[in-house]
């Protein structure tokens, strides 16, 4: 078991270094720059919503837009009425990467490596350098995920993993492994890639998996959460307005859990990796849904909160 798990890990750590590679191309989108972005659009909310999906697309990260807004906030560059659409758009746009993990491209991935690698050791052409970490980074994420899957298959016969999915048929503690993995790995989408891996390679059911999904989407918010304690008020009412989204989300979710993954399993019956992304994506999509009517009487509660 625990050379299964080593090579879990390593899986774990390709992906990750893969995400990275990716991204970082896209570091010539500046901390300024898209604090301009989010500045221009801010005032209007389905715009507001429209730029965080496409801000957290490019940086792959909703936590750091969160941030970004937060400090925004800080140096009165925005307001929580203004920042609103902008959190519930990043929660929604960071929920595309893992639907492209769904995708079986493993075969893909070696002519990834290999062409994202003779373009990023280039030093002729800047853009094709940022081409070759894209290719890299998505060959490298997908050899990532396979390692895991490769790895699960001897964990399937031990008696101490079964242990642990039992343990998480009871959702509360699977919400408590998802905040936990979140605040150790900083990103949902790390998390939700490993579910697809378990669930795809029965360790663990879909039910088992969705509290930890709910429980993810809790944990980024904790970045935002830490740095409002050095801002001011506002950004302190941004970083609880996205807490409230995810839990908020979650009470409406959790007693539905079962429904919601035969749901799942009618629109996407023969793929759990498609399972776990569209679980990812619905809980986002209907989160920002669902709160969207009750925003003034939020952003009321929030103030008193904040303000007292």
């Amino acid at each position: 078991m625990i050379i299964s798990l080593i090579y879990f890990a390593a899986g774990i750590g390709i992906f990750i270094w893969g995400i990275f590679t990716l991204t970082r191309g896209l570091k010539v989108f500046s901390h300024q720059k898209i604090s301009q972005i989010i500045n221009n659009f801010a005032s209007n909310l389905l715009k507001s919503i429209i730029i965080g999906f496409f801000i957290t697309l490019i940086i792959q990260s909703s936590s750091m837009v969160t941030v970004i807004a937060v400090t925004m906030a800080g140096a009165e560059l925005l307001t929580l009425k203004s920042a609103a659409g902008i959190i519930i758009g990043s929660n929604i746009g960071t929920t595309i990467a893992v639907q492209l993990y769904a995708f079986n491209l493993f075969k893909i991935a070696p002519y990834l490596v290999f062409i994202g690698s003779v373009l990023h050791f280039q030093n002729c052409n800047t853009k094709l350098k940022f081409v070759g970490n894209v290719f890299l980074g998505f060959g490298l994420v997908f050899y990532g995920l396979k390692i895991m899957e490769l790895a699960t298959i001897p964990l399937k016969k031990n008696s101490n993993f079964e242990l642990i999915s039992a343990n998480l048929s009871n959702p509360f503690w699977g919400i408590l492994a998802g905040i936990i993995t979140a605040l150790i790995l900083q990103s949902s989408n790390v998390g939700i890639a490993t579910l697809q891996v378990l669930v795809s390679s029965q360790l663990i059911t879909l039910p088992q998996a969705l509290p930890i999904i709910y429980g993810l989407n809790i944990g980024t918010c904790s970045e935002a959460i830490i740095l409002s304690f050095a801002s001011n008020k506002e950004g302190k009412k941004i970083a609880l307005f996205n807490i409230f989204l995810n839990i908020g989300g979650t009470i409406l979710f959790l007693p539905f859990t079962n429904f919601f993954a035969e749901f799942l399993k009618l629109i996407s019956p023969h793929n759990p990796l498609r399972q776990v992304a569209n679980a990812h994506t619905f809980f986002n999509l209907f989160s920002a849904l669902l709160i969207i009517p009750f925003l003034k009487q939020l952003f009321v509660l929030i103030d008193k909160l904040v303000n007292k």
